[in-house]
Protein backbone atom coordinates (compact mmCIF):
# COMPACT_ATOMS: atom_id res chain seq x y z
CA UNK A 1 0.00 0.00 0.00
CA UNK A 2 3.00 2.17 0.69
CA UNK A 3 4.43 2.15 -2.61
CA UNK A 4 1.15 2.46 -3.95
CA UNK A 5 0.88 5.36 -2.75
CA UNK A 6 4.24 6.61 -3.10
CA UNK A 7 3.78 5.69 -7.04
CA UNK A 8 0.49 7.85 -6.86
CA UNK A 9 2.71 11.41 -5.64
CA UNK A 10 4.99 13.56 -7.62
CA UNK A 11 7.08 14.71 -5.00
CA UNK A 12 6.03 17.69 -3.72
CA UNK A 13 3.66 16.35 -1.48
CA UNK A 14 4.66 14.15 1.46
CA UNK A 15 1.56 12.38 3.11
CA UNK A 16 1.81 11.11 6.49
CA UNK A 17 0.29 7.50 7.63
CA UNK A 18 -0.06 5.97 10.77
CA UNK A 19 0.41 2.56 11.50
CA UNK A 20 -1.48 -0.12 13.35
CA UNK A 21 -2.01 -3.88 14.21
CA UNK A 22 -4.57 -5.94 14.07
CA UNK A 23 -4.65 -9.04 16.17
CA UNK A 24 -2.32 -8.08 18.53
CA UNK A 25 -3.90 -10.65 20.93
CA UNK A 26 -2.50 -13.72 18.70
CA UNK A 27 1.30 -13.05 19.61
CA UNK A 28 2.85 -12.24 22.72
CA UNK A 29 5.99 -10.44 21.35
CA UNK A 30 3.19 -8.38 19.01
CA UNK A 31 4.60 -5.22 19.79
CA UNK A 32 8.13 -6.07 18.97
CA UNK A 33 6.94 -6.98 15.66
CA UNK A 34 5.25 -4.31 14.69
CA UNK A 35 7.99 -2.40 15.72
CA UNK A 36 10.11 -3.42 13.49
CA UNK A 37 7.60 -3.35 10.15
CA UNK A 38 7.14 0.04 11.51
CA UNK A 39 11.41 0.80 11.44
CA UNK A 40 11.68 -1.21 8.22
CA UNK A 41 9.28 1.42 6.88
CA UNK A 42 10.61 4.23 8.23
CA UNK A 43 14.13 3.25 6.23
CA UNK A 44 12.08 2.15 3.35
CA UNK A 45 10.34 5.28 2.48
CA UNK A 46 12.65 8.03 4.59
CA UNK A 47 11.95 11.38 2.77
CA UNK A 48 8.74 10.21 0.58
CA UNK A 49 6.42 9.03 3.63
CA UNK A 50 6.14 10.50 6.57
CA UNK A 51 4.88 8.20 9.17
CA UNK A 52 4.54 8.98 12.62
CA UNK A 53 6.44 7.40 15.71
CA UNK A 54 3.21 6.32 17.61
CA UNK A 55 1.90 2.96 16.20
CA UNK A 56 -0.80 0.94 17.36
CA UNK A 57 -1.42 -2.97 18.37
CA UNK A 58 -5.27 -3.63 18.67
CA UNK A 59 -7.57 -6.60 19.12
CA UNK A 60 -10.11 -5.46 16.80
CA UNK A 61 -12.74 -7.61 18.57
CA UNK A 62 -12.74 -5.04 21.11
CA UNK A 63 -13.74 -1.64 20.69
CA UNK A 64 -13.81 -0.28 24.20
CA UNK A 65 -10.14 -1.49 25.20
CA UNK A 66 -7.84 1.01 25.84
CA UNK A 67 -5.67 0.76 22.62
CA UNK A 68 -8.29 1.28 20.69
CA UNK A 69 -9.57 4.17 22.78
CA UNK A 70 -5.85 5.48 22.73
CA UNK A 71 -5.82 5.29 19.29
CA UNK A 72 -9.49 7.18 18.36
CA UNK A 73 -7.83 10.19 20.56
CA UNK A 74 -4.84 10.27 18.41
CA UNK A 75 -6.80 10.71 15.26
CA UNK A 76 -9.12 13.18 16.59
CA UNK A 77 -6.11 14.91 17.18
CA UNK A 78 -4.24 14.49 13.97
CA UNK A 79 -7.65 15.26 12.28
CA UNK A 80 -8.00 18.83 14.23
CA UNK A 81 -3.92 19.65 13.69
CA UNK A 82 -4.65 19.15 9.91
CA UNK A 83 -8.23 21.32 10.25
CA UNK A 84 -6.64 24.01 11.89
CA UNK A 85 -3.81 24.03 10.01
CA UNK A 86 -4.76 26.42 7.65
CA UNK A 87 -5.79 29.54 9.64
CA UNK A 88 -8.19 31.31 6.71
CA UNK A 89 -10.73 28.92 6.27
CA UNK A 90 -11.42 26.48 9.89
CA UNK A 91 -14.35 28.44 11.08
CA UNK A 92 -16.72 28.21 7.64
CA UNK A 93 -15.09 24.35 7.39
CA UNK A 94 -16.49 23.81 10.71
CA UNK A 95 -20.10 24.02 10.62
CA UNK A 96 -20.37 23.10 7.18
CA UNK A 97 -18.31 19.34 8.07
CA UNK A 98 -20.30 18.85 11.31
CA UNK A 99 -23.60 19.87 10.10
CA UNK A 100 -24.54 20.68 6.58
CA UNK A 101 -22.56 17.70 5.63
CA UNK A 102 -24.28 15.22 7.85
CA UNK A 103 -27.74 16.42 6.92
CA UNK A 104 -27.14 16.42 2.98
CA UNK A 105 -26.03 12.68 3.21
CA UNK A 106 -29.62 12.12 5.42
CA UNK A 107 -31.53 13.87 2.89
CA UNK A 108 -30.26 13.42 -0.16
CA UNK A 109 -30.71 10.05 -2.33
CA UNK A 110 -28.30 10.68 -4.84
CA UNK A 111 -24.63 12.01 -2.83
CA UNK A 112 -23.40 13.78 -6.07
CA UNK A 113 -23.63 17.28 -7.04
CA UNK A 114 -22.23 20.17 -8.96
CA UNK A 115 -19.95 21.85 -7.42
CA UNK A 116 -22.34 25.14 -8.09
CA UNK A 117 -24.68 23.61 -6.66
CA UNK A 118 -23.27 22.53 -3.36
CA UNK A 119 -21.73 26.47 -3.43
CA UNK A 120 -25.25 27.96 -3.09
CA UNK A 121 -26.47 25.36 -0.54
CA UNK A 122 -23.38 26.39 1.43
CA UNK A 123 -24.18 30.05 1.11
CA UNK A 124 -27.63 29.55 1.88
CA UNK A 125 -27.32 27.00 4.98
CA UNK A 126 -23.98 28.67 6.40
CA UNK A 127 -22.39 31.66 5.04
CA UNK A 128 -25.09 34.12 3.72
CA UNK A 129 -23.60 36.81 1.70
CA UNK A 130 -19.87 34.89 1.26
CA UNK A 131 -18.06 35.36 -1.83
CA UNK A 132 -18.54 32.40 -3.51
CA UNK A 133 -14.48 31.97 -4.46
CA UNK A 134 -14.09 31.59 -0.57
CA UNK A 135 -16.68 28.68 -0.79
CA UNK A 136 -15.03 26.95 -3.58
CA UNK A 137 -11.77 27.14 -1.47
CA UNK A 138 -13.29 25.76 1.68
CA UNK A 139 -14.67 22.68 -0.64
CA UNK A 140 -11.27 22.51 -1.87
CA UNK A 141 -10.04 21.88 2.03
CA UNK A 142 -13.21 19.93 2.75
CA UNK A 143 -12.00 17.24 -0.21
CA UNK A 144 -8.32 17.62 1.38
CA UNK A 145 -9.82 16.81 4.69
CA UNK A 146 -11.75 13.88 3.14
CA UNK A 147 -15.09 14.78 3.73
CA UNK A 148 -15.95 15.54 0.38
CA UNK A 149 -14.69 14.30 -2.83
CA UNK A 150 -14.22 16.38 -5.45
CA UNK A 151 -13.25 15.39 -8.71
CA UNK A 152 -13.76 18.40 -11.33
CA UNK A 153 -16.87 19.92 -11.27
CA UNK A 154 -18.71 16.76 -9.40
CA UNK A 155 -18.88 16.76 -5.72
CA UNK A 156 -19.57 13.46 -3.55
CA UNK A 157 -21.00 15.20 -0.44
CA UNK A 158 -20.56 11.06 0.99
CA UNK A 159 -17.51 9.70 0.43
CA UNK A 160 -18.31 6.21 2.45
CA UNK A 161 -21.33 5.84 -0.28
CA UNK A 162 -18.61 6.49 -3.05
CA UNK A 163 -15.95 3.98 -1.86
CA UNK A 164 -18.53 1.50 -0.63
CA UNK A 165 -21.23 1.24 -3.82
CA UNK A 166 -19.06 2.55 -6.66
CA UNK A 167 -15.32 2.09 -6.62
CA UNK A 168 -15.92 -1.52 -4.63
CA UNK A 169 -17.67 -2.73 -7.00
CA UNK A 170 -16.01 -1.65 -10.12
CA UNK A 171 -12.47 -3.05 -8.45
CA UNK A 172 -14.33 -6.58 -7.41
CA UNK A 173 -15.34 -8.27 -11.06
CA UNK A 174 -17.71 -10.77 -9.24
CA UNK A 175 -19.72 -7.94 -7.83
CA UNK A 176 -21.14 -6.77 -10.83
CA UNK A 177 -21.28 -10.01 -12.47
CA UNK A 178 -20.03 -8.28 -15.69
CA UNK A 179 -17.37 -11.08 -17.17
CA UNK A 180 -20.73 -12.58 -18.56
CA UNK A 181 -21.81 -9.87 -20.59
CA UNK A 182 -18.11 -7.91 -21.30
CA UNK A 183 -15.30 -10.35 -20.72
CA UNK A 184 -12.98 -7.89 -22.57
CA UNK A 185 -13.64 -5.48 -19.83
CA UNK A 186 -15.23 -3.31 -22.09
CA UNK A 187 -18.72 -1.59 -21.58
CA UNK A 188 -21.60 0.83 -23.60
CA UNK A 189 -22.98 3.20 -21.69
CA UNK A 190 -26.33 1.69 -21.07
CA UNK A 191 -24.52 -1.54 -20.18
CA UNK A 192 -22.53 0.01 -18.00
CA UNK A 193 -26.22 1.94 -16.64
CA UNK A 194 -27.67 -1.47 -16.66
CA UNK A 195 -24.79 -3.26 -14.72
CA UNK A 196 -24.82 -0.39 -12.29
CA UNK A 197 -28.12 -0.36 -11.11
CA UNK A 198 -28.76 -4.05 -10.94
CA UNK A 199 -25.72 -3.91 -8.74
CA UNK A 200 -27.69 -1.20 -6.74
CA UNK A 201 -31.00 -3.50 -6.70
CA UNK A 202 -29.44 -6.80 -5.18
CA UNK A 203 -28.44 -5.32 -2.32
CA UNK A 204 -32.01 -3.01 -2.06
CA UNK A 205 -30.21 0.31 -2.69
CA UNK A 206 -32.59 2.85 -3.24
CA UNK A 207 -30.67 5.27 -4.34
CA UNK A 208 -31.34 7.82 -7.54
CA UNK A 209 -28.59 7.86 -9.28
CA UNK A 210 -26.98 9.86 -12.49
CA UNK A 211 -25.20 7.00 -14.45
CA UNK A 212 -23.47 9.59 -16.08
CA UNK A 213 -21.61 11.38 -13.50
CA UNK A 214 -20.94 8.43 -11.53
CA UNK A 215 -18.81 7.00 -14.89
CA UNK A 216 -17.45 10.51 -15.02
CA UNK A 217 -15.74 10.66 -11.33
CA UNK A 218 -14.58 6.88 -11.84
CA UNK A 219 -12.93 8.00 -14.83
CA UNK A 220 -11.81 10.50 -13.49
CA UNK A 221 -10.38 8.74 -10.97
CA UNK A 222 -8.68 5.94 -12.84
CA UNK A 223 -10.90 3.69 -12.46
CA UNK A 224 -12.45 3.30 -16.09
CA UNK A 225 -11.71 4.80 -19.18
CA UNK A 226 -13.81 6.47 -22.31
CA UNK A 227 -12.63 5.22 -25.14
CA UNK A 228 -13.25 7.20 -28.56
CA UNK A 229 -16.46 5.31 -29.89
CA UNK A 230 -18.24 6.47 -26.46
CA UNK A 231 -18.13 2.67 -24.43
CA UNK A 232 -15.90 2.12 -21.13
CA UNK A 233 -12.96 -0.25 -20.26
CA UNK A 234 -12.77 -1.10 -16.78
CA UNK A 235 -9.43 -2.48 -16.38
CA UNK A 236 -10.15 -4.36 -13.61
CA UNK A 237 -12.39 -6.63 -15.28
CA UNK A 238 -10.49 -7.64 -17.73
CA UNK A 239 -10.08 -11.40 -18.19
CA UNK A 240 -6.86 -12.49 -16.92
CA UNK A 241 -4.67 -14.57 -19.49
CA UNK A 242 -4.05 -17.72 -18.09
CA UNK A 243 -1.61 -19.60 -20.63
CA UNK A 244 -0.01 -16.13 -22.14
CA UNK A 245 1.83 -18.91 -24.55
CA UNK A 246 -1.46 -19.78 -26.52
CA UNK A 247 -2.20 -16.18 -27.39
CA UNK A 248 1.97 -15.10 -28.20
CA UNK A 249 2.87 -18.17 -30.09
CA UNK A 250 6.26 -18.77 -31.38
CA UNK A 251 5.54 -19.06 -34.80
CA UNK A 252 8.33 -19.70 -38.16
CA UNK A 253 7.94 -17.15 -40.12
CA UNK A 254 8.33 -14.37 -37.41
CA UNK A 255 12.33 -13.97 -37.69
CA UNK A 256 12.90 -10.49 -35.54
CA UNK A 257 12.50 -9.86 -31.75
CA UNK A 258 13.67 -6.99 -30.03
CA UNK A 259 12.60 -6.19 -26.35
CA UNK A 260 12.92 -3.83 -23.45
CA UNK A 261 11.97 -3.65 -20.16
CA UNK A 262 11.15 -0.87 -17.77
CA UNK A 263 11.50 -1.84 -14.14
CA UNK A 264 11.87 -0.01 -10.79
CA UNK A 265 13.46 -1.84 -7.65
CA UNK A 266 11.67 -1.70 -3.80
CA UNK A 267 10.04 0.07 -2.47
CA UNK A 268 8.74 1.43 -5.64
CA UNK A 269 6.19 0.27 -8.26
CA UNK A 270 3.77 1.73 -10.56
CA UNK A 271 0.58 2.99 -9.72
CA UNK A 272 -2.11 0.36 -10.29
CA UNK A 273 -4.02 2.32 -12.64
CA UNK A 274 -1.01 3.12 -14.98
CA UNK A 275 -1.36 0.03 -16.71
CA UNK A 276 -5.22 0.42 -17.45
CA UNK A 277 -4.55 4.16 -19.16
CA UNK A 278 -1.99 2.79 -21.22
CA UNK A 279 -4.06 -0.04 -22.95
CA UNK A 280 -6.25 2.63 -23.62
CA UNK A 281 -4.34 5.09 -25.33
CA UNK A 282 -2.22 2.59 -27.04
CA UNK A 283 -6.21 1.34 -28.48
CA UNK A 284 -6.64 5.14 -29.57
CA UNK A 285 -2.74 5.87 -31.03
CA UNK A 286 -1.81 2.69 -32.26
CA UNK A 287 -4.37 0.03 -32.83
CA UNK A 288 -8.04 0.20 -31.71
CA UNK A 289 -8.19 -3.86 -31.93
CA UNK A 290 -5.39 -4.50 -29.98
CA UNK A 291 -6.04 -7.43 -27.87
CA UNK A 292 -6.18 -7.12 -24.29
CA UNK A 293 -6.24 -9.10 -20.78
CA UNK A 294 -5.43 -7.74 -17.44
CA UNK A 295 -2.07 -6.49 -17.33
CA UNK A 296 -1.46 -7.76 -21.27
CA UNK A 297 -1.86 -6.10 -24.43
CA UNK A 298 -0.98 -7.08 -28.27
CA UNK A 299 -1.32 -4.50 -30.70
CA UNK A 300 -0.39 -4.51 -34.34
CA UNK A 301 0.58 -2.36 -36.98
CA UNK A 302 0.74 -3.10 -40.72
CA UNK A 303 2.23 -1.14 -43.85
CA UNK A 304 0.84 -3.69 -45.99
CA UNK A 305 -0.30 -7.21 -45.52
CA UNK A 306 2.74 -8.80 -45.96
CA UNK A 307 4.39 -6.58 -43.82
CA UNK A 308 3.45 -5.75 -40.49
CA UNK A 309 4.89 -5.76 -36.64
CA UNK A 310 3.39 -6.91 -33.02
CA UNK A 311 4.08 -5.88 -29.96
CA UNK A 312 3.27 -7.86 -26.51
CA UNK A 313 3.62 -5.85 -23.58
CA UNK A 314 3.06 -7.42 -20.02
CA UNK A 315 3.01 -5.66 -16.49
CA UNK A 316 4.18 -8.60 -13.47
CA UNK A 317 2.09 -8.75 -10.91
CA UNK A 318 4.32 -7.28 -8.42
CA UNK A 319 3.55 -4.14 -10.47
CA UNK A 320 7.45 -3.60 -10.74
CA UNK A 321 8.37 -4.47 -14.67
CA UNK A 322 6.72 -3.81 -17.79
CA UNK A 323 7.89 -5.73 -20.82
CA UNK A 324 8.08 -4.86 -24.45
CA UNK A 325 8.32 -7.10 -27.10
CA UNK A 326 8.14 -6.62 -30.60
CA UNK A 327 8.48 -9.25 -33.46
CA UNK A 328 7.95 -9.59 -37.35
CA UNK A 329 8.86 -11.53 -40.40
CA UNK A 330 12.41 -11.31 -41.96
CA UNK A 331 12.98 -8.14 -43.14
CA UNK A 332 10.77 -6.50 -40.58
CA UNK A 333 13.04 -4.59 -38.44
CA UNK A 334 12.12 -1.14 -39.23
CA UNK A 335 8.46 -1.79 -38.76
CA UNK A 336 9.28 -3.58 -35.26
CA UNK A 337 11.59 -0.89 -33.99
CA UNK A 338 8.92 1.95 -35.16
CA UNK A 339 6.41 0.02 -33.57
CA UNK A 340 8.37 -0.84 -30.03
CA UNK A 341 9.43 3.03 -29.87
CA UNK A 342 5.76 4.18 -30.25
CA UNK A 343 4.56 1.82 -28.11
CA UNK A 344 7.13 2.63 -25.28
CA UNK A 345 6.39 6.58 -26.08
CA UNK A 346 2.77 5.72 -25.25
CA UNK A 347 3.76 4.08 -21.92
CA UNK A 348 5.93 6.99 -20.72
CA UNK A 349 3.65 9.44 -21.53
CA UNK A 350 1.26 7.56 -19.56
CA UNK A 351 4.02 6.76 -16.26
CA UNK A 352 4.28 10.57 -16.33
CA UNK A 353 0.83 11.23 -15.61
CA UNK A 354 -0.58 8.50 -13.38
CA UNK A 355 2.52 7.24 -11.78
CA UNK A 356 4.89 10.46 -11.23
CA UNK A 357 6.42 9.18 -8.27
CA UNK A 358 8.26 5.84 -9.60
CA UNK A 359 11.72 6.08 -10.71
CA UNK A 360 12.44 2.89 -13.48
CA UNK A 361 15.10 2.18 -15.20
CA UNK A 362 15.61 0.92 -19.00
CA UNK A 363 16.76 -2.77 -19.91
CA UNK A 364 17.65 -4.27 -23.31
CA UNK A 365 16.10 -8.10 -23.09
CA UNK A 366 17.99 -11.39 -24.36
CA UNK A 367 16.89 -11.61 -27.97
CA UNK A 368 18.13 -15.12 -27.75
CA UNK A 369 15.30 -15.97 -24.68
CA UNK A 370 12.57 -14.38 -26.44
CA UNK A 371 13.27 -15.15 -29.52
CA UNK A 372 12.30 -18.95 -27.79
CA UNK A 373 9.95 -17.71 -25.76
CA UNK A 374 11.82 -18.42 -22.67
CA UNK A 375 9.92 -17.83 -19.44
CA UNK A 376 12.35 -16.64 -17.19
CA UNK A 377 14.56 -13.88 -19.96
CA UNK A 378 17.55 -12.14 -18.96
CA UNK A 379 17.91 -8.36 -18.70
CA UNK A 380 20.81 -5.89 -19.91
CA UNK A 381 21.22 -2.55 -18.69
CA UNK A 382 21.81 0.50 -20.09
CA UNK A 383 25.52 0.47 -19.17
CA UNK A 384 26.13 -2.92 -20.66
CA UNK A 385 25.09 -1.61 -24.04
CA UNK A 386 26.70 1.25 -23.62
CA UNK A 387 29.88 0.11 -23.32
CA UNK A 388 29.32 -2.72 -25.77
CA UNK A 389 28.26 0.73 -28.49
CA UNK A 390 31.46 1.72 -28.03
CA UNK A 391 33.21 -0.88 -29.63
CA UNK A 392 30.97 -1.06 -32.60
CA UNK A 393 27.66 -2.50 -34.05
CA UNK A 394 28.91 -6.05 -33.91
CA UNK A 395 30.21 -5.73 -30.46
CA UNK A 396 29.14 -8.25 -27.88
CA UNK A 397 27.44 -7.96 -24.82
CA UNK A 398 27.41 -10.28 -21.80
CA UNK A 399 25.47 -10.59 -18.68
CA UNK A 400 25.31 -13.41 -16.35
CA UNK A 401 21.88 -14.45 -15.15
CA UNK A 402 20.48 -17.51 -12.55
CA UNK A 403 24.26 -18.76 -12.85
CA UNK A 404 24.60 -18.95 -16.81
CA UNK A 405 26.29 -16.70 -18.78
CA UNK A 406 24.44 -15.53 -21.90
CA UNK A 407 26.58 -13.57 -24.66
CA UNK A 408 24.66 -11.87 -27.67
CA UNK A 409 25.40 -9.78 -30.48
CA UNK A 410 24.83 -5.92 -30.07
CA UNK A 411 23.74 -6.20 -33.92
CA UNK A 412 21.12 -8.94 -32.80
CA UNK A 413 19.77 -7.36 -29.77
CA UNK A 414 19.30 -4.40 -30.61
CA UNK A 415 18.16 -4.87 -34.29
CA UNK A 416 19.65 -1.93 -36.01
CA UNK A 417 17.37 -1.08 -38.75
CA UNK A 418 18.80 -2.69 -42.12
CA UNK A 419 20.45 -0.12 -43.84
CA UNK A 420 19.32 -0.02 -48.25
CA UNK A 421 22.85 -0.22 -50.08
CA UNK A 422 20.68 -0.16 -53.01
CA UNK A 423 19.97 3.12 -53.09
CA UNK A 424 23.81 4.45 -53.18
CA UNK A 425 25.31 4.58 -56.82
CA UNK A 426 28.39 2.80 -55.68
CA UNK A 427 26.50 -0.19 -54.34
CA UNK A 428 24.46 -0.84 -56.93
CA UNK A 429 27.40 -0.42 -59.47
CA UNK A 430 29.55 -3.40 -57.41
CA UNK A 431 26.25 -5.74 -57.44
CA UNK A 432 25.72 -4.84 -61.20
CA UNK A 433 29.49 -5.89 -61.97
CA UNK A 434 30.65 -8.46 -59.73
CA UNK A 435 27.81 -10.27 -58.12
CA UNK A 436 29.31 -13.80 -59.21
CA UNK A 437 32.64 -12.80 -57.37
CA UNK A 438 30.67 -12.15 -53.78
CA UNK A 439 33.06 -14.69 -52.51
CA UNK A 440 36.28 -13.10 -53.05
CA UNK A 441 34.47 -9.46 -52.58
CA UNK A 442 33.77 -10.31 -49.13
CA UNK A 443 37.10 -12.06 -47.86
CA UNK A 444 38.92 -8.81 -49.82
CA UNK A 445 36.13 -6.43 -47.67
CA UNK A 446 37.52 -8.24 -44.64
CA UNK A 447 35.08 -10.58 -43.75
CA UNK A 448 36.44 -14.05 -42.02
CA UNK A 449 35.38 -17.69 -43.61
CA UNK A 450 33.52 -17.93 -40.60
CA UNK A 451 31.20 -14.45 -41.24
CA UNK A 452 30.79 -14.72 -45.03
CA UNK A 453 29.29 -18.24 -44.55
CA UNK A 454 26.96 -16.79 -41.23
CA UNK A 455 26.16 -13.88 -43.31
CA UNK A 456 25.11 -15.85 -47.19
CA UNK A 457 24.33 -19.14 -45.66
CA UNK A 458 20.47 -18.39 -46.76
CA UNK A 459 20.75 -16.18 -49.59
CA UNK A 460 19.76 -18.54 -52.24
CA UNK A 461 20.99 -15.45 -54.82
CA UNK A 462 24.34 -14.27 -55.64
CA UNK A 463 23.68 -10.61 -55.67
CA UNK A 464 21.32 -11.37 -52.03
CA UNK A 465 24.88 -12.95 -50.81
CA UNK A 466 26.87 -10.35 -51.77
CA UNK A 467 23.91 -7.89 -50.75
CA UNK A 468 24.06 -9.16 -46.80
CA UNK A 469 28.02 -9.00 -47.12
CA UNK A 470 27.86 -5.16 -47.74
CA UNK A 471 24.90 -4.26 -44.91
CA UNK A 472 27.30 -5.53 -42.64
CA UNK A 473 29.97 -3.97 -43.46
CA UNK A 474 28.00 -0.64 -43.83
CA UNK A 475 26.28 -1.79 -40.67
CA UNK A 476 29.45 -2.27 -38.66
CA UNK A 477 31.71 1.00 -40.21
CA UNK A 478 29.49 3.52 -41.62
CA UNK A 479 28.48 4.21 -44.99
CA UNK A 480 31.26 5.82 -46.19
CA UNK A 481 34.27 4.28 -45.04
CA UNK A 482 32.35 1.06 -45.83
CA UNK A 483 31.66 2.23 -49.88
CA UNK A 484 35.65 2.97 -49.74
CA UNK A 485 36.45 -0.59 -48.53
CA UNK A 486 34.12 -1.80 -51.12
CA UNK A 487 36.12 0.27 -54.32
CA UNK A 488 39.52 -1.15 -52.73
CA UNK A 489 37.87 -4.40 -52.40
CA UNK A 490 36.79 -4.50 -56.81
CA UNK A 491 40.67 -2.96 -57.10
CA UNK A 492 42.53 -6.01 -54.90
CA UNK A 493 40.46 -8.87 -55.84
CA UNK A 494 42.14 -11.41 -58.17
CA UNK A 495 40.45 -10.51 -61.08
CA UNK A 496 39.99 -6.92 -60.38
CA UNK A 497 36.53 -5.46 -61.57
CA UNK A 498 37.45 -1.68 -60.63
CA UNK A 499 36.92 -0.77 -64.28
CA UNK A 500 33.30 -2.20 -65.03
CA UNK A 501 32.40 -0.46 -61.29
CA UNK A 502 33.65 2.91 -62.83
CA UNK A 503 31.96 2.60 -66.34
CA UNK A 504 28.39 1.38 -64.25
CA UNK A 505 29.15 4.34 -62.13
CA UNK A 506 29.29 7.16 -65.14
CA UNK A 507 26.33 5.24 -66.51
CA UNK A 508 24.54 5.49 -63.17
Amino acid sequence: YLSFLRASLDGKFIPTVMMAASHGESFSNGQRLLQQVVSEMHSLFHGMINITEESFLLDCRKSRSPEMKQLKRFLKQERKKFVESDVRYPRLCEPVANKLLPTLREQREDPFMETEELVQIIEKEECPGQDKEIIKKVIDFLDEAGEVVRVDNVVSVNPCWLSQYAIGPVMAPHEMRWHAEAPDGRMTREEAEKAIKQYLHDHKLRIRLNVDTVLKMLEDLGFCMKLEDGSYMFPAHLSPLKHLCEMWKKEEDKKVYVGRRHFCSSPFIFSLSAFGFFQCQACVEIDKLARMWRNVIIVTKAESVSSYAECLVTMDKHLRAVDFVARGREGSESQCLSLLNDVIRVWEDIVDKHSPGTPYQTGYLSRKHITEHKEQIAVYSEEDINDSKKRGPSALVRVVTGGDRVVESLQDLLVFPPVQPETTKVVQAVLNCGSDKWYELGVAMGFTDADINSLSFDKPSMSGKLLALIRERINRDGQEKAEETLLKACRTIPDPIYGGVRDELQQL
